[in-house]
């Protein structure tokens, strides 16, 4: 007796093998697929990540400006208002002295008038004492 003859058995996994390769390439090709979408993810994702980056670097940058300008502002404001300061206290000091003025004026001007007055009566009482 012997062994079978091997033409007698046939495989019948052919189409099993077929369609496992069918599906192996299906998952590869997604598999391709995935790692082409995450590359791309990760691509926009860092372009993104470098444009925030840049968003926010450029806008600590103004608001350090814009602190600096309000330092200076601030320092420009108080030098002001302390020269206005200085500027009212003189302006009072002047305005009392010229009203000073003003006062020692008039009265200088009432004893000039009044002199003025003495002395035209006391040559108006010569005149008359050489009249006489």
């Amino acid at each position: 007796l012997g062994a079978p003859a091997p033409a007698i058995y046939t495989s019948k996994s052919g189409g099993i093998l077929e369609a496992l390769e069918d599906l192996q390439e299906k998952a590869e090709t997604q598999l391709e697929d995935a790692r082409s979408k995450e590359v791309e993810a990760k691509h926009n994702f860092k372009m993104l990540e470098q444009s925030l980056t840049d968003e926010i670097k450029f806008a600590n940058k103004e608001l350090a400006d814009a602190k600096s300008e309000i330092a200076e502002a601030s320092e420009k404001k108080a030098s002001a208002e302390g020269d206005l300061e200085v500027e009212s206290k003189e302006l009072a000091s002047d305005t009392a002295a010229k009203e000073e003025l003003d006062k020692d004026c008039e009265a200088k001007e009432e004893d000039f008038a009044a002199e003025s007055k003495s002395r035209a009566e006391e040559l108006e009482a010569i005149q008359k004492a050489i009249e006489i």
